[in-house]
């Protein structure tokens, strides 16, 4: 809506916002011509010192009535103070005096949207294509309106014809990225890239969101390669950096991906999350103080990072410290309780401590999280083995075959159930029904009770089925 404030910072506006200050405090009337003026309000636009600008559209239209340009800016300052009917009146009017002022179609178009008129708003930015020099603007602010109408397609075409007349324009490049990412065209996007780098192959931000398009589609060599692209163009493109380290995660070569982090330390501010992949890495190769180092770190930038609160608990509890550590988990299940994960790693430090109560209520609301775990129902009913309430154990592992019927895992431990209940002959029943449904999973229902092994009866009707 306004024009370009980097120019607010000239000296030749600098001294006209002087001399205006200087009409206003003595009372006298200085002169400005029509365009001294239109910067002034400008720069007063750009600073939202609305007084100011109020002050100035007055006497411009006092000294030059006809002057088209200060209705618009009146009418944008309506539009800032939310009188919208005002402000489009008020373009009603200035499109009569002047039918084909782009600028006039611009802030109808803004005004629209701010309305969430979305189709009005495309309908008059269409208007100003044929009258105006920032042709590139114009069409990034008709895909944003496409966006707002869910129309992602749309605003792609519009994107495009905005980056072909200015392929330097980053904001449109994240936002076209976005808008791929946004109806799942990854691979559209990754062509789109491909041939706009063609053309523009010094673009950074152009490498930086095919690399991340890479990554998103798990080709985490080819998003490297052109993180690296990215870098070479601009050595302290620390974004470049950060998700190279991630994507080096995904490939598991995590002593590259400290090496990695460790440039984005040098090129930014300390971030939390490099810091929280720093001390995942050191755990992955198992250097546990630096990875307790760098959990701490992350934790002390910013305490709501659940998954620096896991890995932190994670080493605590793998270094022989899982008191410790499930009060980690403690505290990531409190600042997201509803994700299954962390609550299973509660429930399992839980189980250590021999807090059994607490790790039987943890892994019920894992069932509940998280229907199609396949694990869950094992270790929920076992929790009930420990504390010796084989009934519950084996209506809590036939809930989860209700759940879960082709998980044949839940079978064979509801016969390690019903054998230890001393429900011999409904074990057999059902241990032959797991043997019918999956053979080679036998082998789970023996390691549980490796004591079966000696069991003649049941070795006899493994060996049965085997044949």
């Amino acid at each position: 809506m306004m024009s370009d404030f980097d120019r607010y910072e000239d000296s030749n506006v600098t001294e006209l916002v002087k001399r205006f200050d200087e009409m206003l405090k003595s009372g006298e009337q200085f002169y400005f011509d029509v365009d001294e003026f239109e910067d002034i309000i400008d720069f007063y636009f750009s600073k939202d010192n609305i007084r100011n600008v109020n002050k100035a559209i007055r006497y411009a239209s006092e000294q030059h009535p006809h002057a088209v340009v200060f209705m618009l800016r009146k009418a944008q300052l309506f539009a800032s103070a939310n009188k919208t009917q005002k402000a489009l009146d008020l373009l009603t009017k200035v499109e009569n005096l002047d039918p084909f002022n782009s600028e006039l179609f611009m802030t109808k178009g803004a005004i629209y949207s701010k309305m969430k008129k979305y189709d009005k708003a495309i309908e008059e930015y269409n208007k100003a294509i044929n009258d105006s020099v920032d042709l590139d603007e114009i069409y990034i602010d008709i895909a944003f309106e496409y966006e707002n109408l869910n129309n992602y397609q749309k605003a792609i075409d519009y994107l495009s014809k905005s980056l072909n007349i200015n392929p330097d324009n980053d904001s449109a490049i994240y936002e076209i990225a976005y808008c791929f990412e946004h109806t799942a065209q990854l691979e559209k996007s990754i062509d789109y890239f491909n041939n706009f780098l063609d053309n523009n192959p010094y673009s950074v931000i152009a490498w930086y969101n095919l690399g991340i398009v890479y990554n998103l589609l798990e080709l985490y060599e080819k998003s490297i390669e052109a993180f690296d692209f990215a870098i070479a163009i601009d050595k302290n493109f620390s974004s470049a950096y950060f998700y190279k380290g991630n994507s080096l995660i995904c490939l598991e070569r995590y002593r590259e991906a400290i090496e990695v982090f460790k440039e984005t330390l040098v090129l930014e501010i300390a971030d939390a999350y490099t810091y929280y992949y720093m001390g995942e890495c050191y755990e992955k190769i198992k250097n546990f103080d630096e990875a307790l180092r760098y959990y701490k770190k992350a934790i002390k930038i910013d305490k709501s990072i659940a998954d620096a609160w896991i890995g932190l608990g994670s080493v605590l509890d793998d270094t022989d410290k899982t008191k410790e550590g499930f009060m980690c988990f403690q505290k990531a299940v409190e600042l997201e309780p509803l994700n299954p994960e962390y609550r299973y790693m509660l429930a399992d430090a839980q189980l250590k401590l021999k807090l059994y109560d607490d790790a039987i209520a943890s892994f019920r609301k894992v069932s509940q999280l998280d229907l199609a775990n396949e694990d869950i129902w094992l270790d929920y009913s076992d929790a009930h083995i420990k504390t010796g309430n084989y009934t519950l154990a084996i209506e809590t592992i036939r809930k989860g075959i209700e759940q879960q019927p082709e998980n044949f895992s839940l079978t064979y431990r509801l016969a390690n159930y019903l054998l230890k209940n001393n429900q011999i002959k409904e074990a057999c029943k059902t241990l032959e029904t797991a043997l019918q449904m999956n053979y080679s999973k036998h082998c789970e229902f023996l390691e549980y009770e490796p004591g079966l092994l000696r069991n003649q009866q049941i070795m006899d009707l493994i060996e049965l089925y085997k044949k």
